[in-house]
């Protein structure tokens, strides 16, 4: 028996959403006091204008419970891109220095939250370059896994939604 469109669409809707829950069950994240990440030292003057988006991109990366460098990559670039974006140019020195802290950087999905909420105060450009960053993760190591296809599914509802 074959699918209606619209019945394959909810089936495909159900499934994303069954999966969105069980990677939230599955997630081996560090549990944390603190709803937003910490800036490294003599860094939060850049920090603050991407790391909620930070937040955002490393969990997509993290989905499959590895980050490859060239997902880390991605996230670099788009960092450097939102700091440029506030007129916060980073040095040499900085970067190197974000790109360490990455290497490092577990956040939770309890940050995840507070995140989105500060996302309903950027602009549609701004939430329209971490989506576009968002599908370039996906696609960065090579291989493009059902775990992060689904996340992003579902982060680009919550947004699409603010």
């Amino acid at each position: 028996m074959t699918q209606t469109p619209v019945a394959a669409t909810r089936s495909l809707a159900a499934l994303v959403d069954e999966l969105v829950v069980y990677l939230r069950d599955q997630h081996k994240l560090q549990e944390t006091t603190h709803p937003h990440p910490t800036a490294p030292e003599g860094f939060e003057w850049v920090f603050d204008s991407f790391s909620h988006h930070l937040v955002a991109l490393a969990l997509l990366a993290r989905s499959d419970d590895k980050v490859a460098v060239q997902e880390r990559e991605v996230i670099l670039r788009h960092c450097k891109i939102r700091a440029l974006a506030a007129g916060l140019e980073m040095t040499p020195d900085e970067d190197d220095a974000l790109e360490h802290y990455l290497r490092h950087f577990l956040p939770t999905l309890k940050q995840l939250i507070p995140a989105l909420d500060q996302l309903k105060y950027d602009a549609k450009a701004d939430i329209a370059g971490l989506i576009s960053a968002a599908h370039a993760l996906v696609e960065a190591d090579g291989t493009v896994r059902l775990q992060e296809v689904a996340y992003l599914a579902s982060l680009q509802d919550a947004l699409l939604s603010l």
